[in-house]
């Protein structure tokens, strides 16, 4: 039996001679194809509608909120930001809704996703009924961006104005009438009063 000696025929040189371009096409597809995988939110934006008395929306506010841990706002981070903007310009709001938009649509969805004609976006809205933690889906990278909170506020009449207002108004009246109805008794006294005396001269 015969044996082949590699040894001599080992030249170190040689692995520069290797052919890595395909390490090289497969980077560039991997970089390519990155923005489809689907990856835990690091940020949201926060958008803020404010409503007047006759529902006319009067100020939008919006700004990118960092999270503590990715994809999750405890009940304690919500509450915070329904405070911190709960009064705009003096003005005090009521909160109305919270919606959530979040893009959880897996890669292998997406083509058929971006190829439909109906208003499939909707299927990413939600309202958020109690005011609690929320958690967001993981999103295709490409879609970061547009993931959403929204917090509607409206301007809420101040209670106490109008009550003052309703009670002024009561009283005002309040005082017409008894004051016309003392007037009313006084004069019909005084001509009973004088009817009697005529009567008894």
């Amino acid at each position: 039996m015969s044996f082949i000696n590699t040894k001599n025929n080992y030249d170190p040189d040689d692995i520069k001679e290797l052919d890595t371009s395909w390490l090289e096409e497969f980077d560039k597809i991997e970089n390519e194809y990155k923005n489809y995988y689907c990856e835990p939110l690091e940020f949201i934006n926060l958008n803020c509608i404010y409503l007047n008395n006759e529902n006319e929306i009067t100020y939008l506010h919006e700004e990118k909120v960092i999270f503590n841990t990715h994809g999750h706002l405890s009940r304690e981070e919500v509450v915070g930001l329904i405070k911190r903007n709960t009064f705009l310009s003096g003005t005090k709001y009521s909160l109305l809704s919270i919606l959530v938009f979040n893009i959880n649509i897996e890669p292998i969805n997406l083509k058929t996703f971006l190829r439909s004609n109906k208003n499939t976006g909707t299927v990413f809205l939600n309202s958020i009924k109690n005011i609690d933690s929320i958690t967001f889906d993981k999103s295709i990278s490409m879609f970061h961006d547009i993931n959403n909170l929204w917090l509607i506020f409206y301007e809420k009449e101040n209670d106490f104005h109008k009550k003052h207002s309703v009670t002024k108004k009561v009283v005002i009246n309040s005082s017409s009438l008894n004051t016309d109805y003392k007037t009313n008794k006084t004069k019909k006294s005084k001509t009973k009063r004088k009817r009697y005396k005529d009567n008894t001269t």
